[in-house]
């Protein structure tokens, strides 16, 4: 603004004067310096005023929530000596900042200015802001003859004549007062501050007009803007000819006042804010320059009756007024449309507030009692009426007895006139000063009203300019510009009138309505009306802000906002997804986040005039159509949701979600217009805050208190478990309870994550389901880096800028967090954080859904990835101040997820854990049992976790959700039909709220003779209330009243589950139907239909998935659409749907309707959804968890087993593959429980647990997949130590037994799935898992000869060389080495590394063959030939390990453990440590994790400990770790299960064996006695358990190579301690 005004000054220094006398050249020369010092104390006024309400907007850089809850906390304005002392300060701070700025800006400092304010005030500027300056630098251009100074004053003066018939004459007075106020010279600390408040007193008229709703769809624009135009210029003709003055064009509505007046007319008599001189002690140093209005005295009285008399006339005058359209020859034709009137008057003390700032808009605003009894008066008038608030009628109570008064309405307002007639006696026309020539061919902006333009130099005109358009619609001064320079002297109405059809147009506009929730009435208490207009002025600025960044329009400020899209300078690409909706919400959330403020928003789409409305001088920029009176009608709806918008806006905008509302009656409509309310990404995923919750308040305030808890500094973590029902409402009450919550919490000025999930019943089989939205939720919390992806432009550098709960209920964040965004931010976080192997791949591909990641490249350790998901949490939401995560349904989520949990919960303070499940009872959750107990009892009395009882409401609840739905008060209500409504419901929230719908559906309600609402007559004589007697009942009513493709696509529904997308359901529709090609987009339309029909009767809900584009986004997109290139004939990709989730609206909704299908047509849909998925992943190439475990249960439910088993055997793989063995045995079991569901006859008993019928029905297919399963499962439990190996070996045993004992088993030729059940037994069997000691060697060798047989007979060399090993094995064990080494060779004869190693690894899990090798060195140990064994151990280090995969560390451990105590023994220790470090101990660590270890673990570190002893004691090693000792001196340390070290001693040393060697060197180099004594009663200890593991003493055959390497060692420490205990 600075700039602007010093190139203005600049500007006219430039222009050419005529030749001059010295003397007038000196003098000419002193006024130049003159209104230079002039202008540059308004420069200081304006840049000081700009820096003071700049800070007041919301800005896309700035933190402009603190700066306007402190004003707004210390009502703006400060009192006396304090205010001038800050605001001098605060002046001289900014001018010093103002002088360096000078410096160094350029010449365009005012479109700077503006521009770093917001991108769209560009648009104003080239509407008309600057406009004058354009004219002055023209000027400039000009040579020196053709412009003159005269003509450019003239100019200004003509565009702030024409821009100043658009505001009241109190705004003109207002400019009039800042110019000439500091062209004066008054102090600077006196400047005009908003808000800038008047209060006055009036008598107020409200004329409200009817019939343009119709006529703007009768007329074209230019007859429509004539009429309209004609008939409010016969009213505001009147007005003026009464001397009144119009404030306000409300749509088709006029406000007028007439003021009282003792004796100035003036806008400055009073103030209420001290930054102003009031009248009282400068009137008479202000008589030189003040704008005055010269007339008598008014008092109310006069005002009343002339205000009176004013409406009589309009409503004789204006009511009926007839409109016809144009005939084919020009002339009239049919009567279109009549227009009418109907006017309220009031009167009393009001308050004028201008609002604002002073960079782009400005808003003049009135207050008081008078606005509500005038609007009470005149929704009570008829058409043709003018009533009266009864104030009124005390100055007209002398004519009493003329009064048509009605008592019996009750009512505040009376008729005082009507057409026909008027009920008070008029004064004598004399005494009122009446203006009957309106209309003058030299306009001055008002009739009653001049400003003083000879007092104003051209600076001052400019700046009056400027200011003055700060009031006007940017529509209106973009016109003005076109116009600026064409000043004529012979302008005249009649071109006036024609520029303003010119200008008028029908144009598809999206208009919102906004409503604050405050209370704006005066008070006699000045700090709380002052408050009031900060606040009124705090939100025209929120408001202005945001539009201005999403380029839209501001139409007017009546305390409620009018804000438009579409209108000229506001029309891009898709405005209503990208632009309009996005700046609803995030008006309604700066509201609320700002200024604590909630807020009504009604918002539409429709065709409407655009243009001038009113007389020809005193007319405002408005709307004018259907959808404008809608907009007003969804903002005033009772039980609002905060954003409602019409069917045509949710047309524009299929990127977001929309839950229905009940259709309203708006004037222009036919039919009921269907209402929305959108919603944000997060309420489209948990649902919204239900208008119809009642009860449940001490629940609601005790998680409220432990959730505010939650920002306390270092506050523990608080975990609170609800229970309930279904149908008890308690996914309901987590919404509504963190609706409260965040209330409160935003209310604290706290910053908060707030987050989400509800799991489903498929999750329990995917790994870290729970993440798959919380990582989405919380990765754009996290601390931004210089190199971070970019995000929207309301993701500010400041923490308040930030909507930290913006993904929380009905708050919309700004930010992306699509798929996209969250794994480029999970990436970056990967990299910073330096994640685990295989973290990315797994998160990013199964949870995320980046292709990119076809396989893990490396196989991950659980427990790092476990650790590393909450680290990436914790750190994501490391700068709020507190998390509440809210977990529905968790009895569905998987017990990966709980551990992850269980980690946050440990690592995270300032964490509110809300889960809410089932009843324990009938759902188990899978918490780990120790996590579980530690719930229960150490939290428990620690106060950290807690639990409640979600149950049934009590009558008067229902009461209450009847009085919401019903929009009554509950007293109003009959008590029998609260009474059925409960006896129906049970008390259960979601069907009573059903019922009540389905009541109101049927219209099945009504008043009764007693005035309470109840059950219509009609209903109860035809016993028609309630014609079910359970909530299933309702539904089937329901469900049969639909259409047949309606209930079709429901049933296709309920089998996609729960949720599902709209690509599932129209690929299930087209297999199902089988539909042709040119067919599809019919189907596509049919189902979309039907699908829409379903969420009107509430038994569907609509949401987009969390990957699409979001409401709370700011610009929308869909990343993931339906492809359709059939049709495209130019080759290019046309989009034909977006790729909808829809969710039904309660399970109770499914249940009902799949208990109406036959068992056949199920499994017929779901046989065609698992084909339909399998099309799906071919040409996808996906195979992500949650997809595989749908595919798997689609296959299940289909009766089709063996598909089912292929994939589950699949996704078991996979799972192992991660470690997951947990989740693998899962997994099968829910697969073999195809073949055990089926429950034999009365008096049958079940063979091996399954029905008699089953095992005689399997035919080779079944069977062979059975089988396959139980081995799977048996493997699985066999890998993890900690489940019991009799549970394995009873997996195998079963198998086995189901091969016998079927019939179809002898008959199957391919015995290959059999194969791995041996090898699986023969590992069980070496702990001792399948028999007692006795029996176990003869049933060893057994076993092994039949496998032997068995695979020689089929030929299949991997299966063959398994079984030679395994017999090999079992020779070495029992002592038979010469026949153990005879297998080896023939082994060696068949078994090529090459060729086999792969295919022995994927039927048996590691090389068993090449693991045979290690047995035959020992053999030759044992047989003396230490070179044979020595040349073995060379061939497995250098041939055989290259070839094995190094991630398979059981084999490698199996492989080397042999031939490290063969070198050790020979003194090749260096060797030994090598090879086991190399294949052994790195692979672990880098690929493997404690939970998902491997059989040999136990071995691990004795092993590395004894080598590094060895090499130490052969001078390899220069010291010993002393850590060594308080290792072995812990017994626990070196103690082993008796199972496992006897498997292990199979191979070689058993643990415990080589950890007694370990005690006895110690105790050898030890000189401290006390821990020499330690260690040999630990080792001795340690031998005798070793040696009772393989000395045969139990049973079991003797195993002599373990035996005969522990046996010196236990005789040693025996010694040893004999010797000790002799010299003690």
């Amino acid at each position: 603004m600075n700039r602007l005004l010093h190139n203005l000054d600049d500007t006219s220094q430039r222009i050419v004067q005529p030749p001059q006398h010295p003397h007038e050249q000196t003098q000419h020369h002193e006024e130049e310096e003159e209104e230079e010092e002039q202008c540059a104390k308004f420069y200081k006024y304006l840049h000081l005023d700009q820096q003071h309400n700049s800070h007041l907007i919301e800005d896309d850089t700035h933190d402009h929530d603190r700066t306007l809850q402190d004003e707004f906390d210390d009502g703006h304005v400060n009192d006396g000596g304090q205010q001038q002392q800050q605001q001098q300060q605060e002046s001289e701070e900014l001018m010093e900042g103002h002088q360096e700025e000078e410096e160094d800006t350029s010449s365009t400092h005012h479109f700077s200015i503006l521009d770093e304010f917001s991108p769209s005030l560009k648009d104003a500027n080239d509407d008309g802001i600057s406009a004058t300056s354009d004219i002055i630098k023209h000027s400039s251009r000009a040579t020196t003859n053709s412009i003159s100074l005269t003509k450019t004053r003239a100019s200004i003066i003509d565009s702030i004549e024409w821009l100043g018939r658009h505001v009241p004459c109190c705004v003109l007075s207002q400019i009039s007062h800042e110019v000439l106020y500091y062209k004066k010279g008054n102090p600077m600390e006196h400047n005009f501050r908003m808000p800038y408040a008047v209060p006055y007193e009036a008598a107020l008229l409200f004329v409200d007009m009817s019939g343009f709703t119709k006529l703007s769809q009768s007329l074209d624009v230019e007859s429509l803007s004539k009429t309209i135009n004609s008939y409010f210029q016969a009213i505001v003709d009147e007005v003026t000819a009464h001397g009144g003055g119009i404030l306000k064009f409300a749509g088709d509505a006029i406000f007028a006042e007439w003021r009282v007046c003792n004796t100035l007319n003036n806008e400055q008599s009073s103030c209420s804010d001290a930054s102003l001189p009031s009248a009282c002690n400068q009137a008479q140093d202000e008589e030189n320059y003040h704008p005055q209005v010269r007339q008598k005295t008014m008092t109310m009285e006069d005002c009343v009756h002339t205000a009176a008399q004013c409406g009589a006339v309009i409503v004789q005058k204006c009511s009926d007024y007839p409109v016809y359209s144009k005939s084919i020859s020009g002339g009239k034709g049919p009567l279109v449309s009549t227009l009418n009137v109907h006017c309220g008057l009031s009167m009393g003390k009001m308050v004028g507030i201008h609002v604002g700032n002073n960079i782009n808009r400005r808003e003049y605003l009135f207050l008081g009692d008078p606005i509500d009894q005038v609007a009470e008066a005149c929704n009570s008038a008829n058409s043709g009426e003018l009533k009266a608030s009864r104030k009124v009628l005390c100055y007209l109570d002398h004519l009493k007895e003329h009064y048509h008064e009605d008592d019996k309405t009750g009512l505040q307002s009376v008729l005082i006139a009507s057409r026909q007639r008027t009920y008070f006696n008029q004064r004598n026309m004399r005494e009122i000063k009446r203006e009957d020539k309106v209309r003058k061919s030299s306009f001055s902006i008002h009739s009653h009203f001049n400003i003083p333009f000879d007092a104003m130099d051209l600076v001052d005109l400019e700046c009056f300019h400027r200011l003055l358009s700060f009031y006007i619609h940017p529509v209106v001064l973009s016109d003005e510009k076109a116009h600026l320079g064409k000043y004529s002297a012979t302008r005249d109405d009649q071109n006036d009138q024609e520029r303003q059809r010119a200008e008028a147009e029908l144009r598809s506009v999206f208009t919102m309505f906004l409503m604050p929730k405050i209370e704006v009435q005066l008070t006699e208490n000045p700090e709380q009306n002052k408050k009031t207009y900060s606040q009124l002025h705090f939100i025209m600025n929120i408001v202005t802000s945001i539009l201005d960044t999403y380029k839209g329009h501001l139409r007017q400020y009546i305390v409620d906002d009018k804000a438009t899209f579409g209108l000229r300078g506001s029309t891009f690409p898709n405005l209503v997804s990208e632009r309009a909706l996005p700046c609803c919400r995030r008006i309604y959330d700066a509201l609320r986040e700002s200024l604590g403020i909630e807020c009504q928003i009604g918002a539409t789409l429709g065709k409407v005039y655009c243009g001038v409305v009113g007389g020809l001088h005193r007319h405002e920029y408005a709307v004018l159509g259907p959808s404008v009176n809608l907009s007003a009608r969804l903002m005033n709806l009772r039980n609002h949701p905060g954003i409602l918008v019409d069917d045509a806006v949710r047309n524009k905008v299929r990127s977001i979600n929309f839950i229905p509302y009940p259709p309203v009656k708006a004037k222009g409509y036919t039919d009921p217009v269907p209402v929305f309310k959108p919603l944000s990404s997060k309420e489209a995923r948990w649902g919204s805050a239900d208008p119809k919750f009642v009860g449940r308040r001490k629940e609601l305030n005790v998680l409220c208190d432990i959730s505010k808890s939650v920002t306390r500094e270092n506050n523990p973590p608080r975990i609170v478990f609800i229970w309930g029902e279904s149908g008890s409402g308690k996914s309901s009450f987590i919404v509504q309870a963190i609706a409260k919550v965040r209330s409160v919490l935003l209310s604290m000025r706290k910053r908060i994550v707030i987050t989400r999930n509800i799991s489903s019943e498929g999750d329990m089989l995917v790994p870290f389901s729970l993440f798959r939205s919380i990582f989405r939720d919380v990765l754009h919390y996290r601390p931004k880096s210089d190199n971070s992806a970019p995000e929207s432009k309301w993701d500010a550098s400041s923490t308040r800028g930030r909507d930290w709960d913006g993904n929380s209920l009905g708050s919309g964040s700004s930010h992306r967090t699509d798929r996209s965004n969250a794994i480029v931010y999970l990436k970056e976080m990967c990299e910073e954080m330096n994640a685990p192997a295989g973290f990315l791949e797994l998160v990013g591909r199964h949870l995320l859904g980046d292709s990119d990641y076809k396989e893990l490249k490396a196989e991950p350790k659980l427990e790092e990835i476990i650790s590393f998901m909450a680290d990436v949490f914790i750190k994501s939401i490391s700068t709020a101040e507190g998390v509440i995560l809210a977990l529905d349904d968790v009895q569905w989520m998987d017990s990966l997820s709980w551990k992850v949990l269980q980690c946050i919960i440990g690592r995270k303070q300032n964490l509110v854990l809300i889960c809410a499940s089932r009843p324990i009872n009938h759902h188990s959750v899978t918490l780990e049992r120790g996590f579980w107990q530690q719930l229960f009892h150490d939290l428990k009395k620690l106060a950290v976790f807690s639990e409640m009882t979600i149950g049934r409401l009590d009558a008067s609840d229902v009461r209450e959700m009847a009085s919401i739905v019903l929009s009554c008060d509950p007293c109003d209500i009959d008590n029998n039909f609260c009474d059925d409504i409960f006896t129906h419901s049970g008390g259960m929230p979601y069907f009573a709220s059903e019922i009540l719908e389905n009541c109101m559906k049927n219209e099945q309600y009504g008043r009764l003779g007693n005035g309470k609402i109840g059950w219509k007559e009609e209903c109860l004589k035809n016993h028609d209330t309630l014609k079910f007697s359970n909530i299933e009942e309702m539904f089937l009513q329901r469900l049969d009243n639909l259409d047949e493709m309606t209930r079709k696509t429901l049933h296709f529904a309920v089998v996609l589950g729960m949720s599902f997308k709209f690509s599932e359901i129209l690929d299930l529709a087209l297999h199902m139907l089988s539909s042709k090609p040119e067919e599809h987009q019919m189907l596509e339309e049919t189902l979309q239909k039907a699908l829409k029909f379903a969420i009107s009767e509430r038994i569907l809900d609509e949401t987009v998935p969390d990957f699409c584009g979001a409401f709370d986004e700011q610009y929308s997109t869909i990343t993931h659409i339906i492809i359709d290139v059939s049709e495209c004939c130019d080759g290019k990709v046309k989009k034909c749907q977006k790729d909808f989730m829809y969710t039904f609206h309660h399970d109770t909704w499914r249940r009902v309707i799949l208990s109406l299908l036959l068992d056949s047509y199920l499994q017929d849909i779901h046989k065609h959804a698992a084909i339909a998925i399998e099309d799906r992943l071919g040409e996808e190439n996906t195979q992500d968890y949650g997809t595989q475990v749908k595919l798997f249960r689609h296959w299940k439910e289909s009766a089709n087993n063996v598909r089912a088993a292929k994939v589950a055997l699949d996704i078991g793989r996979n799972f192992k593959l991660l470690g997951m063995n947990l989740h693998s045995i899962q997994i099968y079991q829910d697969a073999i429980e195809m073949w055990k569901k089926h429950n034999p006859p009365n008096g049958t008993k079940r063979i091996v647990g399954f029905s008699p019928q089953v095992i005689e029905s399997l035919d080779e297919e079944n069977l062979v997949s059975l089988v396959k399963l139980q081995t799977a499962m048996g493997q699985a439990i066999g890998s993890i130590i900690s489940r019991s190996k009799a549970e394995s070996a009873q997996a195998f045993e079963t198998a086995l037994e189901i091969i016998r004992v079927a019939p179809v088993g002898a008959k199957i030729k391919n015995r290959a799935f059999i194969f791995p059940i041996y090898s699986g037994m023969f590992f069980l069997l070496k702990y001792g898992a399948l028999c007692n000691p006795a029996e176990q060697v003869q049933i060893e060798l057994d076993l092994v000869d039949k496998f032997v047989k068995e695979t020689k007979r089929h030929g299949d060399p991997v299966h063959y060389c398994r079984a030679l090993a395994m017999q090999g094995e079992t020779f070495h064990r029992v002592g038979r080495f010469n026949d153990a080494i005879q297998c080896h060779l023939k082994l060696r004869e068949v078994y090529n590394a090459d060729e086999h190693s792969a295919r022995v690894v994927a039927s048996y899990a590691s090389d068993r063959c090449a693991q045979n090798f290690g047995c035959a060195a020992n053999c030759y140990v044992r047989l003396g030939q230490i070179e044979k064994a020595l040349e073995i151990a060379n061939y497995i280090e250098c041939h055989l390990m290259p070839k094995m995969d190094i991630k398979n560390v059981h084999n490698s451990a199996v492989m080397v453990y042999p031939i490290l105590w063969i070198w050790k023994d020979q003194r090749m220790t260096e060797r030994s440590f090598r090879v086991f470090e190399k294949y052994v101990k790195d692979p672990f660590e880098k690929y493997f994790a404690k939970d998902c270890s491997t059989p040999f673990l136990p071995a691990f570190q004795p092993t590395q400990v004894l080598l590094n002893i060895a090499l130490y004691l052969e001078g390899k090693k220069t010291s010993l770790d002393e850590s060594y000792f308080d290792w072995a001196m812990d017994f626990s340390n070196m103690e082993c299960p008796m199972t496992i070290d006897i498997s292990i001693g199979n191979f070689s040393r058993s643990p415990m064996s080589i950890s007694a060697e370990i005690c006895l060197e110690l105790s050898k180099l030890t000189k401290d006695q006390e821990k020499r004594m330690i260690l040999l009663q630990n080792g001795s200890k340690l031998a005798e358990l070793a040696i009772g593991g393989c000395d045969g003493m139990d049973g079991n055959a003797k195993n002599i190579t373990a035996y005969v390497q522990i046996k010196p060692v236990q005789e040693a420490l025996q010694g040893l301690l004999n010797k000790k205990c002799c010299e003690s």
